[in-house]
């Protein structure tokens, strides 16, 4: 059984309010394929190869800078699932494990740090009213939103009387996260 901030960590992963998909990679349903296939390293290989030749030709037909831009690091992404397999196995599996789909992402949350220090100071209704005087000042409408879905996690975590200093720690390294996509 998962304790409850790998649980909320898995949710949080799997936000699209909080990890908005730029630019999806592999569907559910072959982020699926290719978890099977990860048992034979040489079909893995084909699928993310095939993966990557998509990507190229998509990128060939593509005019708008932006977008072309966006399947250039597509295909860097892929390029490193083909390492993983060998040189990261562990966090390859992890990946796997946490997420539905796969592709390029982009965080929406502002710089947690402040967010985290406020957690390790104050109780939990100081933290609710940092959360809600930050959302209410937040110019954008997906850092909003972003904000809060975090808020939810935190009382989540709070409710199941996690440590203070491991959901401070949750919270600050949230905006970071978009790294685990990257393998």
């Amino acid at each position: 059984m998962m304790n409850k901030i790998d649980e909320i960590f898995k949710r949080a992963l799997k936000d699209r309010d909080i990890f908005f998909i730029k630019k999806e990679i592999f569907s559910n349903k072959e982020w699926k394929e290719l978890n099977e296939a990860r048992k034979e390293r040489v079909k893995y290989e084909n699928l993310v190869k095939q993966k990557i030749q998509d990507l190229k030709s998509k990128k060939g037909n593509e005019s708008d800078n932006r977008k072309k831009k966006d399947i250039e690091n597509a295909i860097e992404l892929c390029d490193n699932m083909l390492n993983a397999i060998k040189i990261k196995p562990n966090i390859l599996n992890q990946m796997f494990n946490y997420l539905d789909s796969y592709g390029l992402v982009q965080c929406n949350l502002p710089a947690m740090d402040d967010y985290g220090k406020v957690i390790e100071r104050y109780g939990i209704s100081t933290v609710e009213q940092f959360f809600l005087d930050k959302i209410k000042r937040e110019q954008g409408l997906y850092k909003r939103k972003a904000l809060a879905k975090v808020l939810e996690y935190v009382k989540d975590l709070y409710n199941s009387n996690q440590a203070t200093l491991e959901i401070a720690y949750f919270v600050r390294k949230l905006d970071s996260l978009t790294i685990f996509w990257e393998v």
